[in-house]
């Protein structure tokens, strides 16, 4: 399907959300705070389902960096939503797409509200981006990412539509679409070859209408995260076996305030988060002192601001529940910290008692 095809067959997709909503649309207001700190709002906003506090980060970036916004947007329904509700995926690539399209259903902050709004209450599933964050950093597979990256695009495949573990099918498919785009640290820079990747999933068995969206999401966002999606989608057991989708909120303690920003927003990828971090660390906590005796001085920040991620940034509201994506929960969250942490279960207990003290080096630096 060419894209022409595809942003017609689904504009109605889009015209059904905007029709069903109620209610009048929120006045922008934006925050004054960086673009960085925007992005991270937004991201963990809709991720806990806090929809006014992504109304205001995304406001703020239509304000001052709207191609960030959107592609947030379409990034976050990968990442974040995925095969919790796939349904949203085509309604939020078509909105975030071209200013026309916006124009035609009432503008952009038109837009922006409503797609914050369905994807801050939909049911969400961080599955693909667990598999790919523990495709590259687990140390047990250190080996498939070294021997993987000799086999022919056939022999990787063969691994990706099989029946193995799906961590090495994992790493089998990101090289196969290919690191030369987004290259990691702990894998081969390798081209890769979508039309062969799409054809062969297809022949496979894989859906069409996932692959459709996982091409249009991966050349969009130039990221391998929707393929993730796809190749997950093999997982979910079949509703004639008695599953049916369920939802858990994960445990979110309640939000400590910086001004106008809640503290969870303020993570390593802002400059006031990785100051923070960086004092936490001088303080003498359980947290500090486990990371001083494991960690060398130079991974000490990177390793702590992934921590925190495990610990609160990753947390959802309305998560599916389902078996393959709660064990590479686990995995990710436990396993696959890399600097050689091993089992971070420890560690990651010591963090979330100590979030208070890091909230104070926050309030700090903002």
């Amino acid at each position: 399907m060419d894209t022409n095809d595809f942003l017609r067959n689904a504009y109605p997709e889009l015209a059904t959300i905007m029709s069903d909503r109620e209610g009048t649309i929120p006045e922008p207001q934006p925050l004054d705070v960086s673009e960085w700190l925007a992005m991270s709002l937004l991201q963990k906003s809709l991720r806990r389902g806090e929809t006014n506090h992504a109304l205001r980060a995304a406001a703020t970036l239509l304000r001052d960096t709207p191609d960030r916004l959107w592609k947030r947007l379409a990034v976050a329904v990968f990442e974040d939503v995925g095969l919790g509700s796939l349904d949203l995926i085509t309604p939020v690539l078509v909105g975030t797409s071209a200013k026309g399209i916006r124009k035609t259903f009432g503008g952009d902050w038109l837009i922006a509200s409503v797609l914050v709004e369905r994807i801050a209450a939909a049911r969400k599933c961080r599955a693909a981006d667990d598999l790919l964050m523990t495709v590259i950093s687990h140390p047990r597979y250190e080996s498939d990412r070294l021997s993987l990256t000799y086999r022919t695009q056939r022999e990787l495949m063969e691994i990706v539509a099989g029946d193995g573990d799906i961590i090495t099918r994992g790493i089998a498919l990101m090289y196969t679409v290919g690191t030369d785009r987004c290259p990691v640290p702990t894998m081969r820079t390798r081209k890769g070859n979508l039309p062969y990747v799409l054809e062969t999933m297809l022949q496979t068995g894989f859906p069409h209408c996932v692959l459709e969206l996982a091409q249009r999401g991966s050349v969009r966002m130039r990221e391998p995260l929707p393929f993730f999606v796809a190749l997950l989608s093999s997982a979910v057991p079949p509703r004639s076996t008695g599953y049916q989708p369920t939802e858990k909120d994960d445990e979110i303690a309640p939000s400590t305030m910086i001004g106008n920003v809640p503290a969870w927003s303020v993570d390593f990828y802002t400059r006031p988060g990785r100051a923070a971090l960086k004092a936490f660390l001088k303080r003498d906590t359980p947290t500090g002192r486990w990371i001083g005796k494991h960690i060398a001085p130079r991974d000490r920040v990177e390793l702590v601001g992934g921590l925190v991620f495990r610990a609160e940034g990753g947390l959802l509201r309305r998560r599916l529940q389902w078996p393959m994506g709660n064990y590479l929960r686990r995995t990710m969250e436990d396993e696959a910290n890399g600097f050689g942490v091993d089992d971070a279960t420890e560690v990651i207990d010591l963090l979330r008692n100590d979030l208070p003290v890091l909230n104070e080096e926050r309030a700090n630096v903002l």
